[in-house]
């Protein structure tokens, strides 16, 4: 397989992917709290890998948390509400809620479909999660070379 990226919501910059090592922002819809988190590209989905500060997270368990997939497995009895109490309750990192998030997130036509689809975007974005008209998408090229916007 080798690695996997995602095209950015915005076209705020002439950058239409993100390849490892990229800085990005991760906008986060109001119901969770709004807000961004700016993280660094390191493939795989993979969120605050190189942080010490933070757990580890996961783009697509993130995803799954957002659009309340079934079966979604959490410490504590409720359901995490906000993007805080996903990174810190949500395990988004395991098997189950990872995989549940990329059956809903990988193809167009699911993603087309969620009512919170992931927004990755360019640090330089300065709108909100409900601002940017975009949706992150996969990227044919997989996140091995720069690509940008025609």
């Amino acid at each position: 397989m080798g690695s996997f990226s995602w095209l950015r919501a915005d076209k705020t910059t002439k950058r239409s992917n993100l390849v490892k090592g990229d800085k990005y922002k991760i906008l986060i819809p109001a119901e969770f709290g709004g807000g961004y988190i700016i993280d660094t590209y390191y493939n795989y989905g993979n969120v605050f890998e190189y942080d010490s500060t933070r757990p580890n997270a996961d783009l697509y368990g993130i995803l799954a948390y957002w659009n309340k997939c079934k079966g979604m497995q959490y410490q504590g009895d409720t359901y995490p509400a906000t993007i805080q109490e996903i990174l810190e309750r949500g395990d988004t990192c395991s098997d189950n809620n990872r995989t549940k998030g990329i059956y809903i997130g990988c193809h167009k036509e699911d993603i087309d479909k969620l009512k919170y689809p992931l927004k990755l975007v360019s640090v330089s974005f300065k709108g909100t999660y409900e601002d940017c008209e975009g949706r992150s998408y996969n990227d044919p090229n997989q996140g091995f070379f720069k690509t940008y916007w025609q």
